[in-house]
C-alpha cells in the first residue's frame, strides 16, 4: 500500500519540537496547517491506512501530540497579546506600527501574511473554514487582507471625528483592525449572527470602545452618522444596487468616502451609476488589477 497522502504533511509540522519560542502568527500558522490536516482525514480511511502501516501510527500519534501542544501554546499567546492591548500596551498608533511592521506582503505558495497570520490570531479568525450560511441574502466573501487594511488606511485616514461603516464585515478583521489602529469609530454591519457574535467578543477581549457589530439587513441600517464606507464585495445585484443608492443620496448631503473593492458587473456598476448621476465621483482605482474604487461626494 502507498504512503497515506497525511504522512508528508504531518512530518513537515511536528518539527520544530518546541514552541514556546514561535511568535503569535507563527502559532496561528501552524495551527491552520494541524487544522488542515485534521479536517481532510476520513476518521474511517485514517483506520484503514494505520491497519495497513503500523508504523504509520507513530506518525500520527506524534501529530495528535503536536496539536494539543500548539493549541495550548497559542491559546497562551493570543491571552497575552489580547491582554497587552486591554491593557493600553499597544495604543493605536503602536498597535498599527506593529502589524506593518510584521510584513503585509503575501507568503511564497501560501495563502496571507504575517501581518495576517498575527490578525487572525489575535481576532481568533479562520482563513480556511470560516462557517458561511444558506441564507439566500448572503454573499459569501473571503476577509480583507492585511494588505488591503493597510493601503484603506492609508488612503482614508480616518480621525476622531470620523464613523466608519464596515458594510457585510463578515469576520470582523478590517473592523476590529481599524478600530485598534485608530482613534474612530467603527461600526461593523453584518447579517451573520455568529459572525457578529464572534466579532463583538473579540472586541470586548481587545478592550476596544469605538467599535460595534451589527446583525441586519445593510438596506435597514441608518448609515446617515458614517463618513467612510469600506465594503470587499459583500453584495451583488439587487442588494447592491440599493447600497449604491443610498449612499449616493447620502454623498448628496455630505462628505463621504467610499472605499469599495470588487468587480464592475452586477457590484461596481452601481457605483458607477451614482457618479454618472453626479452624486460621486471616482477619485481614483487602486489594487493590482484595479478593483479597488475610491469615491467620495461630488460636492466636495
Amino acid at each position: 500500500m502507498s504512503t497515506p497522502w497525511w504522512f508528508s504533511h504531518v512530518s513537515s509540522l511536528v518539527e520544530p519540537a518546541g514552541v514556546d519560542e514561535l511568535s503569535l502568527g507563527t502559532l496561528w500558522s501552524l495551527s491552520e496547517r494541524l487544522r488542515f490536516v485534521r479536517d481532510n482525514v476520513d476518521p474511517a480511511l485514517l483506520a484503514v491506512d494505520l491497519q495497513a502501516a503500523p508504523a504509520a501510527s507513530v506518525t500520527w500519534a506524534t501529530f495528535l501530540a503536536r496539536e494539543a501542544q500548539v493549541a495550548l501554546a497559542l491559546g497562551l499567546a493570543t491571552e497575552a497579546e489580547q491582554r497587552t492591548i486591554r491593557t493600553g500596551g499597544r495604543p493605536p498608533a503602536a498597535f498599527r506600527a506593529h502589524w506593518e511592521k510584521l510584513g503585509v506582503r503575501g507568503h511564497e505558495r501560501r495563502d496571507g501574511s504575517p501581518a495576517d497570520d498575527y490578525l487572525d490570531a489575535l481576532f481568533k479568525t479562520s482563513r480556511l473554514t470560516y462557517v458561511s450560511s444558506t441564507e439566500e441574502r448572503v454573499h459569501v466573501n473571503l476577509g480583507s487582507r492585511a494588505s488591503r487594511v493597510s493601503d484603506f488606511l492609508s488612503v482614508t485616514a480616518p480621525a476622531e471625528d470620523d464613523v466608519v461603516f464596515d458594510l457585510g464585515s463578515g469576520s470582523g478583521k478590517l473592523a476590529l483592525t481599524v478600530a485598534a489602529s485608530s482613534v474612530t469609530a467603527v461600526q461593523g454591519v453584518e447579517l451573520l449572527a455568529h459572525a457578529v457574535a464572534d466579532s463583538n467578543g473579540s472586541a470586548r477581549a481587545l478592550g476596544l470602545q469605538n467599535v460595534a457589530f451589527h446583525r441586519a439587513d445593510v438596506r435597514d441600517v441608518d448609515l446617515s452618522a458614517g463618513s467612510i464606507f469600506y465594503l470587499y464585495y459583500p453584495f451583488h445585484g439587487a442588494v447592491a444596487s440599493t447600497v449604491a443608492s443610498t449612499l449616493g443620496q447620502l454623498a448628496d448631503q455630505k462628505d463621504i468616502t467610499i472605499y469599495a473593492s470588487g468587480p464592475n458587473r452586477d457590484y461596481g456598476e452601481f457605483f458607477l451609476r451614482e457618479v454618472d448621476r453626479g452624486a460621486l465621483s471616482l477619485a481614483e482605482r487602486r489594487g493590482e488589477f484595479d478593483e479597488v474604487m475610491v469615491l467620495q461626494s461630488a460636492r466636495r
